[in-house]
């Protein structure tokens, strides 16, 4: 990205950033760089890219626009141009990023390293009054820093230590955008002091698209009646873009609050060290961000498929929770459990009693997510399987009747593995119907589950279903009797409720 250096003129040492829209420049307050020079127009020039090239074009300015000393409608730029607006000038660079923020080509590479080995070794530190050394200085501890730092987090706050030092600040925070497009603070200096944080000062610096350098706050007739400025008590301060190409990821905050104001050397120091910054948080980003979807990835995979949860990732990528408490017109409920589980603990020695169950849940698990279910809940030797939320499919009544077809088919392999005094029994029940589902409990603890009278019923039909079967309700029924067999068991009451249900018992598979 291009930068505008003012060398000359009421705003000397301000950094305007060139990014690959159109950036105007003049006095008005609409421009996107607005130097406040009374020589200016109100929009006077601008800056446009045309292909690879950058021209600067004349907006019919009343005193002229000027290019290395001569006056012109429209020119184009190469690097270190001077350009002239009334009684300001100012210098174009294209910001060798080689020289700002690392490089590839190991050429570039080893002759920058030399040159800050040699001037480092020369004497040159952050502290050194050549304003090139003091860059390269910076930098180099900035380096030095991020090849030790393990995160994100680490990386901004040693970029921001290195360049409180090296301007001497009192007080300095990096901000960052965050999902909503609201500058936020992510580290400050000191860390056991409150940030001094002016949302003036910030959206001027933001409105101009570059780097602000304010003497003294108090007296600065653009933040007059500014609350944050008076009772914080800022004087001089350096507010300074974070920019990757067209986009403004941040800005650096850096204050003092005595009157030593800070210096145009400095501003140029913070604006270098902000493209560091820019680096560090583009590298880092996606390495967090494949950090926290793993972790995510990890937990829901203990309760949803690999499918659904990879669907709920996608989601939650588009700002959506589907998570959250809703209502949901229809879901599918399965319950289960073995028959006569309590004769099973009797018989046999705790440690392979919990053998057995793992073996037994794990072969349960397998058939709901192989038909993308969510497993809800293990309790004590039954299960709670949902289809339809938190990812809503359109045959999911089908999908909860297969996967009970599938349990039995499991089973009766896994009982084939099993001694006789071992084997298991189970019984399904199926219903379908309106639910309540999100995240339950409170915020030491949340559950994904679903609630309603669906979900009562459901648990009732696996209640009074006979061992080895599976029972549906009216709705589960109508949804998928086009690929299976039923037989009515006609209407029963059941527990909970007063009015009687109609239900039917899977009789076998269609070849569908």
């Amino acid at each position: 990205m291009a930068e505008l250096l003012v060398v000359t003129g009421v705003s000397a040492g301000t950094v305007f950033f060139l990014t690959n829209e159109e950036t105007v420049i003049g006095r008005g307050e609409t421009c996107d760089a607005v130097i406040l020079d009374p020589w200016i127009s109100g929009r006077h020039a601008r800056f446009e890219r045309r292909g690879d090239q950058l021209w600067l074009v004349d907006l019919d300015s009343r005193n002229g626009t000027f290019l290395d000393g001569r006056r012109i409608h429209e020119g184009e730029l190469k690097e270190g141009a001077q350009v002239a607006f009334g009684r300001t000038v100012a210098t174009v660079r294209a910001l060798d990023r080689s020289a700002h923020s690392g490089t590839t080509d190991p050429a570039l590479k080893v002759r920058y390293l030399s040159e800050v080995e040699k001037m480092v070794s020369e004497g040159g530190a952050p502290q050194s009054t050549d304003p090139a050394r003091r860059q390269l200085a910076a930098l180099q501890a900035i380096g030095r820093a991020l090849a030790d730092a393990s995160g994100l987090e680490e990386s901004l706050a040693k970029i921001l230590t290195t360049v409180a030092e090296a301007v001497r600040a009192e007080q300095s925070s990096l901000l960052l955008l965050d999902e909503k497009g609201t500058l936020v603070p992510r580290v400050h200096v000191p860390r056991d002091s409150p940030p001094r944080i002016s949302a003036s000062v910030i959206g001027a610096a933001a409105r101009r698209r570059a780097g602000l350098l304010v003497t003294d706050a108090q007296h600065d007739d653009r933040f007059t009646g500014a609350q944050s400025v008076f009772f914080q008590g800022i004087r001089s301060c350096l507010c300074v873009p974070i920019w990757a190409e067209n986009r403004m990821l941040g800005m650096l905050v850096l204050d003092r609050g005595v009157v030593d104001p800070f210096s145009e050397d400095d501003l140029e120091l913070v604006t270098v060290v902000a493209y560091q910054a820019a680096l560090a948080i583009e590298r880092a980003r996606p390495v967090e961000r494949a950090r926290t979807m793993d972790a995510q990835r990890r937990k829901l995979l203990r309760h949803f498929s690999p499918d659904v949860a990879n669907l709920i990732l996608s989601q939650t990528e588009l700002d959506q929770d589907p998570l959250a408490v809703t209502v949901r017109e229809e879901a599918t409920m399965l319950f289960s459990d073995v028959r006569g589980f309590t004769g099973i603990t009797e018989r046999l020695p705790p440690l392979e009693l919990a053998q057995l169950l793992r073996e037994y849940f794990s072969e349960m698990t397998k058939a709901i997510f192989e038909e993308r279910g969510t497993l809800d809940k293990f309790m004590g030797d039954g299960l709670m399987a949902i289809f339809g939320v938190p990812v809503p499919q359109p045959d999911d009544a089908l999908r909860a009747v297969r996967c009970a077809t599938r349990m039995l088919d499991r089973l009766q392999s896994l009982n084939g593995r099993l001694p006789e005094h071992r084997l298991l029994t189970i019984r399904i029940g199926i219903n379908t119907g309106r639910v309540i589902a999100g995240n339950f409990g409170t915020t030491e603890r949340l559950e994904y589950t679903v609630l309603g009278d669906a979900v009562n019923v459901a648990a009732r039909l696996e209640s009074i279903a006979e061992p080895g079967t599976i029972y549906v309700g009216t709705t589960t029924y109508e949804r998928s009797r086009g690929h299976f067999a039923f037989r009515p068991i006609g209407a029963r009451t059941v527990k909970g409720r007063t009015e009687p249900i109609m239900v039917y018992a899977l009789d076998r598979p269609n070849a569908s």
